[in-house]
């Protein structure tokens, strides 16, 4: 992984083996960041996505291996018990079954099999997130 500064945002470039959520945590760790934008594409060896189901309060996940197409990389930087917390949704094609094939939804888990290409751009501030006991999920906190 490495990444440089250009104006306000960070280009990074993630290589095989490094893992997108991970990386751009460190990263953000790493630079103060609190409040920003996310995209992205590039190759993936794997990824897990998930669907939020509602009456489980959980994500159902879809996993797969192979050389995936990471065709959008969507999502925001906010804080979470004073740590950076990642936000993004991923769409990936890729072959199976002989045909073109899309997976989709709420990024869990991506590795990097060729390249990444990210941008985060930072905004001044910062915002935080908490947790809605009857949503399952944590939200935005102004």
């Amino acid at each position: 992984m490495e990444y440089r500064k250009l104006g306000d945002s960070l280009y990074i470039r993630l290589d095989p083996e490094d893992e997108i959520l991970s990386s751009l945590t460190e990263i953000c760790a790493r630079e103060n960041i609190t409040a920003a934008r996310i995209s992205g594409i590039g190759g993936c060896k794997s990824a897990t996505v998930g669907v939020f189901d509602m009456q489980k309060k959980a994500y159902d996940r879809h996993t797969v291996t192979a050389l995936l197409e990471m065709i959008s990389l969507d999502g925001n930087v906010t804080t979470y018990e004073d740590k950076p917390y990642i936000h993004a949704h991923a769409t990936f094609a890729y072959h199976g079954d002989g045909e073109a094939k899309v997976l989709a939804g709420h990024l869990l888990k991506a590795v990097i099999g060729l390249t990444g290409e990210i941008v985060i751009t930072p905004a001044p501030g910062t915002i935080s997130r908490r947790y809605v006991e009857e949503l399952g999920i944590r939200v935005w906190d102004f």
